[in-house]
């Protein structure tokens, strides 16, 4: 069944008026009840609200920057520069070497073959690239931000 076009505006215009504030309010003035002046069920308009713009701040220092995604985040820190200082290098650690004919070695829990680089996390959680130059039956030789060193199997393993 078709449904002529004027009675749909019709029906609109007379839902329209019905339910416009002057209509609702005269509905709560009904006699024997006295109309509430303050009181509507109409809600208020609200100002439009204003989105602020992104503003992410790349600083140098750790401290200053923030992960826009994960704003609790710890800031990361920068990988450890290394010298001949003894407590540096003990970041590394030498687990364990395994046997002829393929000698591997695992640093930090990460395994190499002699001339292979990875980024090892160290125990302060930062990423550091170290380089497999060699790997001796007690020990293993890496390179770290151009600086050689000699890492050796703990004793009583």
């Amino acid at each position: 069944m078709k449904t002529p076009i004027n009675y749909c505006l019709k029906l609109a215009l007379a839902l329209a008026v019905a339910l416009s504030p002057s209509a609702l309010r005269a509905a709560g003035s009904a006699p024997g009840n006295p109309p509430a002046a303050a009181s509507t069920n109409l809600v208020p308009a609200l100002p439009p609200v204003e989105i602020p713009q992104s503003v992410f701040v790349i600083s140098a220092n750790p401290k200053l920057t923030r992960n826009p995604f994960f704003p609790a985040a710890a800031p990361t820190l920068p990988p450890p520069t290394l010298t001949g200082n003894s407590a540096d290098w003990q970041l590394f650690v030498l687990n364990g070497i395994t046997s002829p004919p393929k000698r591997t070695a695992m640093i930090n829990g990460y395994t190499f073959e002699p001339g292979e680089e990875h980024e090892v996390r160290t125990a302060g959680g930062a990423k550091t690239l170290v380089k497999c130059e060699d790997i001796r039956a007690d020990s293993a030789v890496i390179l770290v931000a151009g600086v050689r060193r000699e890492l050796k199997l703990r004793g009583g393993l």
